[in-house]
């Protein structure tokens, strides 16, 4: 393999094993028979999440190194992919940056009232997680289109 090559098949690489990621992990969740439960929390979903940071980060050098490649131009499928590329990660990281937090901030305010009064937190908190879980189910997709696509 010439050297020139290499920055474009350690780019193949790098989007394939992101990609695996964030397909794989759903499809583990819903093939392990926890249904629609993708929103992990937890040890597992800990692991889960440092999994997908490590995977978005390999997307996003996969896509960097793809595109700087001396002499080549990207076929519209592979723009389409790297827009759904793109679209995924910042799906990522509202999930991470916003939703998860406020769904950990409704858990704790709970925490701190009596039991009559934990209603309306535990309901925010369930909403967030829905949110949570719909934008887990949409990067799903992201993924899979990403993989088609590519």
């Amino acid at each position: 393999m010439p050297l020139a090559d290499f920055p474009l098949e350690a780019s193949r690489v790098l989007v394939a094993l992101g990609l695996a990621v964030f397909v794989g992990g759903p499809l583990a969740a819903i093939l392990g028979k926890r249904g629609k439960e993708i929103f992990l929390e937890g040890e597992e979903g800990e692991a889960l999440g440092r999994a997908r940071f490590v995977a978005a980060g390999f997307l996003l050098v996969g896509v960097l190194l793809e595109v700087q490649v001396m002499g080549s131009s990207l076929p519209p499928r592979h723009v389409w992919r790297a827009a759904a590329i793109f679209l995924l990660v910042a799906s990522l990281v509202y999930a991470v940056m916003v939703v998860a937090p406020k769904a950990r901030y409704y858990d704790e305010r709970s925490s701190t009232f009596e039991e009559n009064l934990r209603a309306p937190w535990h309901a925010r908190r369930d909403v967030a997680r829905a949110r949570g879980s719909k934008i887990d189910c949409l990067g799903f997709l992201l993924a899979l289109a990403a993989l088609v696509l590519g």
